[in-house]
């Protein structure tokens, strides 16, 4: 009888199941990426070379539109009138601590058209309303 010597045990690891994990994983994350940048409406903001970013941590975005030459409000992309922004900042107001609103209007609106809305929140007892802009170089 003839015995064998025992053979060293084979140390090859095999990755490719945790490339193809990674793999999907970077899918993931680039798809709730793009999901994550389209949650504001598509405005043309006016470029500032002044002003500073916002620090605060959750206000709520209310989007200002010229739609078929009509303005449209636009809250977490439901277009709504003033009565109902100024019923939304009342409770957003009431709700969290800062209470702040981040309005965003395009370019080509003049002051006048913002305006209504700047007086709805202020109405709801909003005590920060920031004017959203792009930074110019």
């Amino acid at each position: 009888m003839r015995i064998q010597p025992p053979q060293a045990a084979s140390a090859k690891i095999n990755v490719t199941p945790m490339i193809d994990v990674v793999m999907c994983l970077i899918v993931f994350f680039l798809i709730v990426g793009q999901l994550a940048s389209d949650r504001y409406e598509r405005v043309d903001l006016p470029a500032s070379g002044i002003g500073f970013e916002s620090e605060s941590s959750d206000p709520l975005v209310v989007n200002v539109l010229e739609r078929a030459g009509e303005i449209a409000i636009v809250v977490e992309r439901e277009q709504i009138d003033l009565q109902t922004l100024e019923s939304i900042a009342r409770q957003h107001a009431s709700a969290s601590t800062q209470g702040a609103i981040r309005v965003r209007a395009g370019r080509t609106l003049a002051y006048g058209q913002v305006r209504p809305i700047i007086d709805a929140c202020r109405r709801a007892g909003v005590r920060s309303i920031a004017l959203a802009t792009e930074r110019s170089p």
